[in-house]
C-alpha cells in the first residue's frame, strides 16, 4: 500500500480511529475519559463564538478562533483531507452542539457566562486547545469533549453522530477537527515567540 496518497492515508486512519473507539467504548476508554468538573465557561464560550445556542455555526466557530488565519487554514485542511470531509466536519460540529444544547436544555443545566472572551479568537484556540490535552500530555477530541460535556454526555453525542452520519465520517470529523486544533496551537504559539 502506497500511504503518500492522501486518500489512502485517510481511509487508514479513518479505520484506525474506528477501531479504537470501538474498542475505547467496548473495553478501556479510561486512557481519554476526563472525570473532572466540565468547564461549562469555556463550553458557553465556545457556543457564543458560533453565534449562540438558537443559531450555532461552525463555520462562524471556526472564523472566530482562525481569526486572519481563516483563508489559509480552510485551504490546508481542504488540501489535505478534501472538501467534503472538511464540509462533513463542519456539519457533524453544528449536529453536535445542535445535540449538547439539546441535553443541556433537558437537563436544565444553566451555562455561566463565557470565558474565555469568544471575541477573542487566541484566548479561545489556546482554551480550547488545552481542554483536549490528556494527563499524558497529548491532544485528543474526546478529550476536549468531555472536558466542556462530561464523559456521559460525550458519549451519547458519539453515538447520535454515528446514528446520524455513520462511523466513518465521525472518524474524519476526528482527523479534520484534531488537524485544525494542532495547527491553531502551532500558529497562536509561532505568533507568541
Amino acid at each position: 500500500m502506497n500511504f503518500k496518497t492522501p486518500s489512502l492515508r485517510r481511509t487508514f486512519a479513518a479505520f484506525a480511529l474506528a477501531g479504537f473507539a470501538t474498542f475505547a467504548v467496548a473495553g478501556r476508554a479510561d486512557a481519554i475519559v476526563f472525570d473532572g468538573t466540565p468547564d461549562l465557561a469555556l463550553t458557553a464560550a465556545m457556543v457564543a463564538a458560533g453565534g449562540g445556542p438558537a443559531h450555532f455555526s461552525s463555520a462562524k466557530l471556526f472564523a472566530v478562533v482562525t481569526g486572519a488565519k481563516q483563508d489559509a487554514e480552510a485551504k490546508k485542511l481542504t488540501e489535505q483531507f478534501g472538501a467534503t470531509d472538511v464540509a462533513d466536519t463542519f456539519a457533524i460540529l453544528d449536529f453536535a452542539i445542535d445535540d449538547v444544547v439539546a441535553i443541556v436544555t433537558a437537563k436544565k443545566i444553566a451555562l455561566p457566562p463565557p470565558s474565555p472572551d469568544p471575541a477573542d479568537a487566541k484566548a479561545l484556540a489556546v482554551a480550547l486547545y488545552g481542554a483536549g490535552v490528556t494527563k499524558s500530555g497529548t491532544w485528543d477530541v474526546g478529550y476536549m469533549l468531555e472536558h466542556l460535556i462530561t464523559h456521559p454526555v460525550h458519549h451519547v453525542i458519539m453515538h447520535d453522530i454515528d446514528a446520524k452520519f455513520g462511523s466513518e465520517k465521525n472518524g474524519h470529523f476526528h482527523m479534520v477537527l484534531a488537524q485544525m486544533m494542532d495547527d491553531l496551537a502551532v500558529a497562536y504559539r509561532t505568533a507568541s515567540r
